[in-house]
């Protein structure tokens, strides 16, 4: 266990840098109902530190028996967040899992499980396994049991190299959406020549990583054949920006959530989520909380009390006889 700490711990200060950070709590009454809170905190270089309680959207009520997917669409306000404005349906899917509670009665308690499902990431422009074999990535966003004579050098040395890997491969899915972009904007020449010079410019911005990433523009500049790409900027300075609004709004890897869960009975639990958990498979949240039923045990109390009077006086009754 110790070993898995280590591990998930060393790998999310590798890949946590300058991330989003997020306090998500989900509230759930006896009734079944409840409600959902988040607040944001971002800072560069900090995990789950100096939390602001900057809210996102005030505490939104919600019916855990009947409604378990519309969470999701229950944000109705613009959600401020570094100065861009995200509307309610283009939030980071790490705030909009699929939350599902049962309650089943069993007498002296009354069983409360909760379920959060974050569906596994999809339509990623570059498959991860171009990247990192299956190998790599259980070891990076699974729990593993590291070898006995691993030390804290061999475990840096490797988190490093799989590190850069992951880098280079969540860059080049920026890049090919960057692709994308200028490309809708161009003429069939200009579209051609973008092509022609894809793997080119691809090379120059994995170059350097995982410590700078080079903005395509800046890239574009060394080639005057390409120099409509900083008209393109020149006459839309947000356009080097969609990569990021698009990354934000699908998968948000950068972004970090902690993730409250709060049952009947005062059962308080915590976990740490982020996107890269999602890219094996759905990340499920389970949690239980057992809440006694008083009012069971003092009925089963008096039954036995009310029982045994009947019974010691049949038995005097019989003795008296």
């Amino acid at each position: 266990m110790k070993r898995q700490s280590i591990i998930l711990a060393a790998a999310s200060l590798l890949l946590a840098s300058c991330a989003a950070h997020y306090v998500a709590t989900d509230t759930v009454n006896r009734n079944l109902d409840g409600s959902r809170s988040i607040l944001t905190s971002r800072s560069e270089n900090t995990l789950f530190k100096g939390w602001r309680e900057d809210t996102l959207a005030t505490p939104l009520p919600f019916d855990f028996r009947s409604e378990k997917d519309t969470m999701r669409y229950s944000y109705t306000i613009d959600i401020i967040n570094g100065g861009w404005s995200v509307q309610h349906d283009s939030m980071p899917r790490l705030l909009q899992p699929e939350a599902i509670v049962d309650k089943s009665f069993r007498w002296f308690t009354t069983r409360y499980s909760y379920t959060a499902r974050f569906p596994q990431l999809d339509s990623l422009p570059v498959p991860i396994s171009d990247y990192l074999t299956d190998d790599e990535q259980r070891l990076l966003f699974t729990p593993n049991e590291l070898p006995a004579d691993w030390t804290g050098t061999d475990l840096y040395s490797m988190l490093d190299k799989l590190n850069t890997k992951y880098v280079k491969w969540w860059d080049h899915c920026l890049f090919e959406k960057e692709m994308e972009t200028y490309s809708a904007l161009c003429d069939s020449t200009q579209r051609a020549l973008l092509t022609q010079y894809h793997d080119t410019l691809l090379a120059l911005i994995l170059a350097d990583l995982p410590n700078e990433r080079k903005s395509f523009g800046n890239v574009a500049q060394n080639f005057p054949e390409l120099d409509f790409i900083g008209d393109l900027d020149r006459n839309d300075n947000t356009l080097s920006w969609t990569a990021s609004f698009w990354a934000y709004e699908h998968w948000n890897l950068d972004a970090q959530v902690l993730w409250r869960v709060v049952l009947p009975g005062d059962h308080m639990v915590e976990h740490m989520v982020s996107a890269d958990r999602m890219i094996m498979g759905d990340y499920v949240i389970e949690e239980y909380a057992d809440v006694v039923n008083w009012w069971a045990c003092a009925l089963t109390l008096l039954l036995l009390v009310g029982g045994s009077l009947l019974i010691g006086r049949k038995i005097s009754r019989n003795q008296s006889l």
